[in-house]
């Protein structure tokens, strides 16, 4: 019994650093409100966290603090996949004018870790640490493909198939096509699955021991990614930046 207390002590501490998160910080009645915790129990967390550097308060209002944005820069960086993936994603927004991201996997999801802007790419709600269900995205299935298949029932077993649009696949079997075409091709395509109005391609990224390392990714609004755009040209473009970075990573 004495073991469980500190296991739940840790998710109590971590659940109040996501609420504050998602409403851009909070006071500890609004917390303990949301939460359903005590006051008191809310106040003793939020005053350790930031004793220890990980929340800033102003106004009696918990923040998130950068200590979390040095966290997940340092680990960022010393991702092989991100150091061999950043003259790809310049030149790939530079040379379509879209957004390029990577993408990688973790806990059965996709996570962008590092994303480039270009001269024309709309203003979307974009950044490193966006994270998507796996079937939902184009970076997120042409990572799926090249997963084992034991490990993608996993994934869907664990998350579901939910369907964020019309165009989303939520089937099984349906999604088990798609990722055969994936492999045959080299490449994925989402047509507004996850977002309406927005297309991407995304092409995988292997290392030396045919594992799937991650993903990279064009996308922009329907309106600009025509067809031609969309099945032929982002996909080359992609294959071989991902060929290079593939390239990059295993003779470093």
């Amino acid at each position: 019994m004495t073991r469980d207390l500190p296991i739940k002590s840790l998710r109590t501490a971590f659940a109040i650093v996501e609420e504050l998160v998602d409403r851009n910080g909070a006071g500890v009645s609004e917390l303990a409100t949301a939460m359903d915790r005590p006051k008191s129990t809310i106040y003793d967390h939020l005053v350790t966290l930031h004793e220890l550097g990980y929340l800033v308060e102003r106004d009696e209002t918990y923040y998130v603090s950068s200590n979390f944005l040095r966290i997940g820069d340092l680990n960022r960086q010393s991702k092989e996949i991100y150091q061999a993936s950043s003259e790809e994603l310049e030149r790939l927004a530079a040379e379509t004018g879209e957004h390029a991201s990577l993408t990688i996997e973790e806990h059965g999801k996709a996570v962008i870790i590092a994303t480039e802007e270009g001269d024309e790419a709309i203003p979307v709600k974009t950044y490193s640490g966006i994270v998507m269900d796996m079937h939902t995205s184009a970076p997120g299935k042409a990572i799926l493909a090249f997963m084992d298949e034991d490990e993608v029932s996993d994934i869907i077993d664990r998350n579901g198939l939910t369907k964020r649009t019309e165009n989303t696949i939520h089937n099984r079997d349906e999604l088990r096509e798609e990722l055969a075409w994936i492999r045959e091709h080299n490449y994925a395509l989402d047509d507004e699955e996850r977002l309406t109005g927005m297309r991407s391609v995304a092409a995988p990224v292997i290392d030396r021991d045919d594992r799937v390392r991650g993903s990279l990714t064009i996308y922009g609004p329907t309106n600009r990614i025509n067809d031609q755009l969309f099945r032929e040209e982002f996909p080359e473009l992609l294959m071989r930046s991902g060929n290079i970075v593939e390239v990059l990573m295993n003779y470093d």
